[in-house]
């Protein structure tokens, strides 16, 4: 009797532990390390500091120049105050990015532009020592 009452138990809490679940904790989503590298980048850019490194490198760097005024010609806000600038200076890309600089709006769409490009963005910060 004592064995069958023990095999009986036995029986029970075996099947009564393979049926119940341990309760499950509800799965967050962790941002990844490039989510948050992206985010801390961003906010990073906003800062005076930055911009004004930023726009530095606009002048001096030719890849982010070339890049800043190709983003400007191909943008139908700004191409065809962009076709303008261009056709008054073809070949100096200094002059145009000068140009984009002096005009606030023309250098908030890029500076836009870049921090919301990843990649850009982070090219940028490399430049600047980021």
């Amino acid at each position: 009797m004592k064995k069958g009452l023990l095999m009986m138990t036995m029986v029970c809490f075996i099947g009564f532990s393979n049926s119940v679940n341990a309760q499950k904790l509800p799965s967050v989503k962790m941002p990844s390390t490039t989510d948050v590298n992206a985010t801390q980048m961003q906010a990073l850019f906003e800062t005076p500091e930055v911009q004004e490194k930023v726009k530095e490198q606009l002048m001096e760097n030719p890849e982010l120049k070339n890049t800043a005024i190709d983003y400007l010609k191909n943008n139908p806000d700004t191409a065809t105050e962009m076709a303008k600038v261009i056709s008054k200076n073809p070949t100096s890309k200094s002059k145009i990015i000068k140009y984009i600089m002096d005009n606030p709006a023309l250098t908030k769409k890029v500076m836009d532009y870049i921090k919301s490009n990843p990649d850009l963005l982070q090219k940028a910060m490399k430049l600047v020592g980021m």
